[in-house]
Formats: C-alpha cells, sequence, structure tokens
C-alpha cells in the first residue's frame, strides 16, 4: 500500500512539474506571439519545446505567419503596380489633354459665332475639369508611392496664401462671389514646402468654389504659436457633408457627381498637411462648412 502511495506522489509531481513547464512555455509562445503582432521582432516561435503536440501547434502557427507575411509583400507589390500604373497614366493623359485645351482657346480667339462660343466654353470648361482630375490622380499617385519628397524650408505663408486667392479671383468672379478674406495684419511664417502649401490652399477655394451657397471665407491668423488657415464656405442644401468622411479619399458631397470631384481634394490637403507635421479639422455650424488647417509658427525666420 505504501508502495502505491509513493508511485501515486510521484507521478503528481511529474505531473505538476511537466503541468508547470507546459503553462511556462505557453506563456512563452503568447509573448513572442504578442512582439511578432506589434512588430517588434520577425523571429519564428521557437520550437524547442517540451510537448510534441506545443511544436506541432508551433510549426502551424510560423507557416499561417510565413503565409501572411508572403499575402501582404504580395499586396504590396500590387499596390505600388496599380499606383505606378495610375501615375503612367495620369502622365500620358497630359500631353493630349494640354493639346486640346490649347486649340479649343485659340478657337475662341478665332470669331466663332455666339452659339460655337457657348459650345467651345462648354467644352473647355470640361477640359479643365478633366486636367484638374488627371492633375489630383497623378499628384496622388506620386505622394501615395513614396516618390515625393516634402521639403522644409523657411516659407512665408502668408504670401503663399494671398497668391492663392488672387489667382482665383477670376474664378470667383466668373460665380459671381466675392470672398471675404483676413489674412491678418502680418507675415507669418513656418517651415514646410511652397509647393505642397500652395497646392493645399488652391484645394481648399476649389473645394469651397464648388459647394458653397454663396459666401466663401478665407481667414489667416496666429494663436499661441501655431499659424491657423481657416476656409469658410456656406453650405448648398444638395451639397451637405458627411462630417465622419470629409477628408476620406473619394468622398465627395455631391453623389451624382454633377461639381465634376473625384473626391481628392481634401484628401490630399490632409495629406500633404501631415507631412509637413501639421494637421487638419473641419466643422458644420449654421450651414457653414469650415476647414481649419494647424501649422507650428517658426519665428524670426525669412523666406
Amino acid at each position: 500500500m505504501f508502495g502505491i502511495i509513493v508511485v501515486l506522489a510521484v507521478a503528481v509531481a511529474v505531473l505538476a512539474v511537466r503541468t508547470a513547464v507546459m503553462r511556462r512555455e505557453i506563456r512563452r509562445m503568447s509573448r513572442q506571439l504578442e512582439d511578432l503582432s506589434a512588430g517588434r521582432t520577425e523571429k519564428k516561435i521557437s520550437l524547442t519545446l517540451v510537448d510534441a503536440r506545443l511544436n506541432e501547434l508551433a510549426a502551424q502557427i510560423n507557416e499561417n505567419m510565413e503565409l501572411q507575411k508572403q499575402l501582404r509583400i504580395d499586396t504590396r507589390k500590387r499596390e505600388q503596380r496599380l499606383k505606378d500604373s495610375i501615375a503612367g497614366v495620369s502622365h500620358d493623359l497630359r500631353t493630349p489633354l494640354t493639346a486640346i485645351i490649347g486649340y479649343v482657346q485659340m478657337l475662341e480667339r478665332s470669331g466663332l459665332s455666339g452659339e460655337q462660343q457657348e459650345k467651345a466654353a462648354v467644352i473647355l470648361k470640361k477640359a479643365d475639369a478633366m486636367w484638374e482630375l488627371v492633375e489630383s490622380f497623378f499628384e496622388l499617385s506620386v505622394m501615395e508611392s513614396g516618390q515625393s519628397e516634402i521639403a522644409e524650408e523657411p516659407v512665408n505663408f502668408t504670401n503663399i496664401v494671398s497668391e492663392a486667392v488672387v489667382d482665383f479671383i477670376p474664378r470667383f468672379e466668373a460665380a459671381e462671389l466675392k470672398p471675404d478674406i483676413d489674412l491678418g495684419g502680418k507675415s507669418l511664417y513656418m517651415a514646410g514646402d511652397r509647393t505642397a502649401l500652395r497646392r493645399i490652399v488652391q484645394n481648399l477655394l476649389s473645394n469651397a468654389l464648388k459647394y458653397t451657397a454663396g459666401r466663401v471665407e478665407v481667414t489667416l491668423e496666429e494663436r499661441d504659436g501655431e499659424i491657423i488657415l481657416t476656409v469658410a464656405n456656406e453650405v448648398r442644401p444638395d451639397a451637405s457633408p458627411d462630417m465622419e468622411r470629409l477628408f476620406e479619399r473619394f468622398y465627395t458631397a455631391d453623389d451624382s457627381r454633377n461639381s465634376g470631384s473625384a473626391g481628392l481634394g481634401l484628401y490630399i490637403v490632409k495629406l500633404l498637411a501631415e507631412k509637413m507635421q501639421g494637421a487638419v479639422s473641419a466643422s458644420l455650424e449654421n450651414k457653414t462648412l469650415s476647414i481649419y488647417v494647424v501649422f507650428q509658427e517658426e519665428k524670426n525666420k525669412q523666406a
């Protein structure tokens, strides 16, 4: 009887030790999985385990994770090929579009009749819209493919906003709009890329023009060391935006896309602003959509 008790005691002790070891191994596997999931390591799960079934489980996990890794690589390659294709197509479309716009402009100056002038104006308007879409697609594909570099140099942001507004005056006049402009009483400087900042302002003004119900406001101010650009417009009843999707790629408030927009303007604004350590946000109050772009001000800089 005593012998049986001793055997049982030894068996229980061995089982307890084995259970403790297996629990330790499972904890170690769990930690390795956490590190893999968090991207802290790419090492496979160790197979030097005390239990054959745990070794088999670890091998299956490693096989699955290798498959997932390969799928991610293949997906990135396909995405890159698609972006390169979009960039190539967009670039190829520029040449014929440039020619179309040029010839239509020549036709407008060639003494057309009133009806012909109207038709030429429609063609030119559609061609200009197409050009804008092609430019947006090209710019987006270049930015997302990582081929573009954002400079960081002292920039007079007030001048950039002022120049962009002046460039848009003919478009405001054609829409019979007189925007309210308040750029403050001093020049505001920041570290950024001139071309990217100009594109941000242009996209904001273009978006306001497309969807305004008759009022556009542009404000530039400095507050607590930050430069805040605000572009606001009264929202048309048929173009009330979904605020949660406003900065999404391809989102447009006009589901029918009668505005000619592909829904890339504000997405590009967000992308460019964040590349320059800026931030974008928006609010909708009293039927007025306000879009804010915020950058850190650079003191004692000259651009």
